[in-house]
């Protein structure tokens, strides 16, 4: 009797320390990053959840307000918001040559509005790129605060994905002034481009982007001014991600916003925002 009494308490030791671990690895664990911002309604968004840099300025007025709109002294603007917050973009921890692609989705409503005499410039872009974001120096007008002046490829820590939302029509680009464009580590050559009407990126406006992780396609549709969230898109532009995506970005990645201007000028607000992913946070230290 005694020994199936110690032999029952060995168990119950041995339940409560499974039940345990168990429960620390639940709270370890994080789901899924989503959320979605309405930068009118503050309860839907906390500071701590942002990350601002260069002359993008935290909400005010119901917008976030990238590059200001301001004149090129002492320099000319760029400005970044994103999520301050790692997103597992792949998890290639798993064991052997399997990589696990996480598929998102992203929404936001945004404002691009000239200044003085109309002609705008340079734009506005979505991005994914090396956490946490760092908005690369003297990345003003069409680098999009993306990529440094003077260069035109981007290496390492400072790759990007990026959905460009173009107004200014420099050398390097289409002969359309206004274009949507996917890049990948340059906005020198995009590696798909829809060209729209002149004049088209202007006003309010909606994109939603999304990335599917198993056949690597990156779809973004645009409404333009006043077409509801529920109409069909105006234009779209699509690429299928090069493989593999371990070459592109590290596994952890920022999201966000970029934008800037130079001897033109514009307003590039963002004034909701909404993503969703499928992959959890990996601790990349195990």
């Amino acid at each position: 009797m005694l020994q199936l009494l110690l032999l029952l308490l060995l168990l119950l030791s041995i339940s409560l320390d499974v039940s345990h671990l168990i429960a620390e690895a639940a709270a370890a664990a994080k789901p899924p990053v989503s959320f979605s911002f309405n930068f009118s309604d503050p309860s839907t968004y906390s500071l701590d959840d942002l990350l601002f840099e260069g002359d993008a300025a935290k909400p005010k007025d119901g917008l976030v307000d990238l590059n200001a709109g301001r004149s090129c002294y002492p320099y000319c603007p760029a400005g970044r918001m994103s999520y301050a917050h790692p997103v597992q973009l792949y998890d290639d921890t798993t064991g052997g040559e399997k990589v696990v692609v996480a598929s998102f989705s992203t929404r936001f409503t945004f404002t691009i509005r000239p200044i003085d005499d109309g002609i705008r410039g340079d734009g506005l872009a979505f991005f994914l790129a090396s956490y946490p974001s760092k908005l690369p120096a003297n990345s003003f007008g069409g680098n999009l605060g993306l990529i440094p002046e003077g260069t035109t490829t981007a290496f390492g820590s400072d790759r990007f994905i990026a959905v460009e939302f173009d107004t200014y029509n420099n050398t390097f680009d289409p002969k359309s002034i206004d274009h949507i464009g996917i890049d990948i580590n340059s906005v020198v050559s995009s590696f798909n481009t829809t060209i729209l009407p002149n004049f088209s990126l202007n006003g309010t406006m909606t994109a939603h982007i999304e990335f599917n992780g198993t056949t690597r396609m990156l779809v973004a549709s645009l409404l333009l001014a006043g077409r509801p969230w529920s109409a069909a898109p105006d234009y779209q532009v699509s690429l299928r991600l090069p493989d593999p995506i371990t070459s592109l970005l590290l596994p952890q990645v920022a999201v966000g916003f970029t934008a800037s201007t130079a001897e033109y000028k514009e307003l590039n607000r963002i004034m909701l925002w909404s993503f969703n992913s499928t992959l959890t946070l990996v601790n990349q230290g195990t």
